[in-house]
């Protein structure tokens, strides 16, 4: 795979209706498919790889991508803060 194909799936999952995720990269390296980044859950993750397989399904890939580590509002990390109190 050359560089002009990594650019074309990274457009293809980009641009994909399921994904839309424009921070993923793909590198080869070696015999391996190189994909990083960063998605919200990992159903995303998951989604972001099945394009991948679609597009280039001989490929060995390396699965990089991160969850991302700020939870919404209310999320199970979520810290409540409460304002100061007044005297």
């Amino acid at each position: 795979m050359n560089e002009q194909k990594t650019r074309d799936l990274e457009r293809a999952i980009a641009t994909d209706p399921r994904t839309h995720e424009l921070g993923i990269r793909v590198q080869v390296r070696g015999d391996h498919l190189v994909v990083s980044g960063e998605v919200a859950s990992e159903e995303r993750r998951a989604t972001v790889l099945e394009v991948v397989r679609e597009h280039e399904p001989g490929l060995d890939i390396v699965d990089h991508i991160m969850l991302s580590a700020e939870p919404g509002p209310g999320g199970p990390d979520h810290e409540q803060i409460d304002p100061p109190r007044r005297s």
